[in-house]
């Protein structure tokens, strides 16, 4: 089965709403760090679109969404190209208008938990689960888990001098869990992205950039699979990047562990019938799961109905599947000394009777 690998970073604020650079400059460490795309996704604004701003900028094509809503229930758009009214409080209207308009969307960091340390303990979490319509949710955030971590000036200094990308190895479990639990319900797409802004801060006398965009745009990265390579053609690109986005045809990579290009997760049957991620298969007795880490450093774990199936070092493995269920696949990067961590998130194949 050939497919073409992209990888590009969702999430993403520049100056057009409250980040701290403009498209232009985003885009240019993007192209050093050799993204192929990255989606701009400003608050409650399609200002980006309207200056023009979408295209290819130096070999990267930036494309657009909007994250929409203020206090909370944050849902990020794709697919418009108009700005949709926020409604915090009754944010089903935010997703219907999205979907009326053509578009789809993710809940954004939805279970982020307040830090008093941070903002006053202000978080912008989902409370409103008597939704319906959304495409998918966002499982790992970095910017939100960074903010939840720490309570001490001093403890946030040193970790961040020391190791900037420690509070985000994980994502929420919380986050995993209302995922895992849809995906046994219907079609659910895992979304991931570092929320990036290039924070402004003072720590005591020192002035600092917290998280800039060349260092964030190395961790939580998306790789989207196509059946032909990405075209040239503006709205044709766009088109195909938005499908795999709307249909969880990507899996998460953190690129910042070691680079998760070349990972491949496919369900057959009999060698002639076969589905990638994001697709659905018709169960057999002979189906099989296929999977390839790009590394032999990674620990392959089978997610079956949200529950740990199987486990394996090897780095390509052939799972059989006895019954039909949702699958998905977490690799885990073995360090040369500690405790594996989490490094691969594919979204699921569906195997239906």
């Amino acid at each position: 089965m050939k497919e073409f690998e992209y990888t590009g970073h969702l999430h993403i604020h520049s100056s057009l709403s409250d980040g701290n650079a403009p498209v232009q400059e985003i885009a240019r460490h993007a192209e050093k760090l050799g993204l192929d795309f990255i989606c701009i996704t400003d608050h409650n604004t399609a200002e980006g679109l309207k200056k023009g701003l979408e295209g290819w900028h130096n070999g990267v094509l930036v494309l657009f969404g909007v994250e929409i809503n203020v206090e909370k229930n944050h849902y990020i758009a794709f697919g418009i190209r108009e700005n949709v009214p926020h409604d915090d409080e009754n944010p089903q209207q935010v997703i219907d208008a999205v979907n009326a308009l053509g578009g789809f969307g993710y809940l954004a960091h939805p279970v982020e938990k307040g830090n008093p340390f941070f903002m006053k303990g202000r978080c912008f979490a989902w409370d409103r689960w008597d939704i319906s319509g959304f495409t998918g949710l966002e499982i790992w955030n970095f910017s939100s888990l960074w903010r939840i971590a720490y309570n001490n000036k001093m403890k946030v200094l040193f970790w961040y001098i020391s190791d900037p990308y420690r509070a985000a190895r994980f994502p929420d479990p919380g986050g995993l869990a209302i995922w895992d639990s849809l995906s046994q319900e219907r079609r659910a797409v895992a979304f991931a992205g570092s929320d990036a802004h290039s924070f402004k801060g003072r720590i005591g006398p020192f002035k600092l950039s917290f998280f800039p965009y060349e260092f964030l745009l190395r961790t939580i990265n998306t790789h989207i699979l196509l059946e032909e390579e990405l075209n040239k053609d503006l709205p044709a690109a766009r088109e195909q990047v938005f499908n795999s986005l709307r249909k969880g045809r990507f899996f998460i990579g953190s690129d910042y562990l070691h680079s998760t290009r070349g990972f491949r997760f496919s369900a057959l049957n009999n060698d002639e019938d076969e589905v990638s991620i994001g697709q659905e298969i018709a169960y057999s007795p002979a189906t099989v799961l296929r999977i390839v880490s790009p590394s032999p450093r990674g620990l392959i774990r089978v997610i079956k109905n949200g529950r740990v199936v199987y486990e394996s070092r090897e780095q390509i493995l052939a799972f059989k599947v006895l019954k039909p269920g949702t699958f998905r696949v977490e690799v885990f990067w073995r360090p040369f000394f500690g405790k594996p961590l989490p490094w691969i998130y594919s979204n699921p194949i569906y195997v239906r009777y």
